[in-house]
């Protein structure tokens, strides 16, 4: 993602005197650089997940993530900062121990749904969502807050997330 010839205009301050928290520095430099970036690109989630890989069509100016504070399926302590096909938003923690932190959240809630849904929805389903499934069975996902049942760890840190984000191949077939 390569930065704007012109700076953005945004107003960072905006968000951390509505969120009452300072951003963490990798992403307010984005932001700063940045603003918005539209495009299609992917991040590995580094847990498994009930869609395969996370699928990002925007990541938002200071602005867009302003406007969509008042989320009301973000976790309280994350913020959204992108968005995605399918229901897939990107979320940042801003506040407590994962500060830092990106998540994809699934807006569709398909770790709610049962296994038979999956099934009607999706004839080829990925390789990806099969072993999701089979692990959901056999009891071995990681444990969750169930604040957090739907938002799935992308990175420890924004800078780790933009590393791990990567274009489609041609042979993506993720749902």
């Amino acid at each position: 993602m390569e930065p704007p010839d012109e700076a953005p205009l945004c107003d960072i301050y905006q968000i951390e005197n509505a969120t009452g928290v300072k951003l963490p520095k990798a992403y307010r430099t984005f932001l700063q650089k940045c603003g918005d970036w539209w495009g299609d690109i992917l991040c590995p989630a580094m847990e498994p997940t009930p869609f395969g890989e996370h699928i990002i069509c925007a990541i938002h100016s200071a602005d867009g993530v302003y406007r969509l504070l008042d989320s009301m399926i973000t976790p309280r302590n994350m913020i959204t900062i992108g968005s995605g096909h399918f229901g897939s938003f990107t979320c940042l923690s801003i506040a407590g121990i994962d500060r830092g932190a990106v998540y994809a959240l699934d807006s569709e809630f398909r770790s709610r749904w049962p296994d038979s849904r999956f099934h009607e929805r999706f004839n080829a389903m990925a390789d990806s969502i099969k072993e999701y499934l089979k692990m959901r069975a056999d009891g071995k996902l990681p444990d969750k807050h169930d604040s957090y049942d739907s938002v799935f760890l992308l990175a420890e840190d924004f800078d780790s997330f933009l590393t791990r984000c990567h274009p489609p191949d041609d042979d993506d077939g993720e749902p």
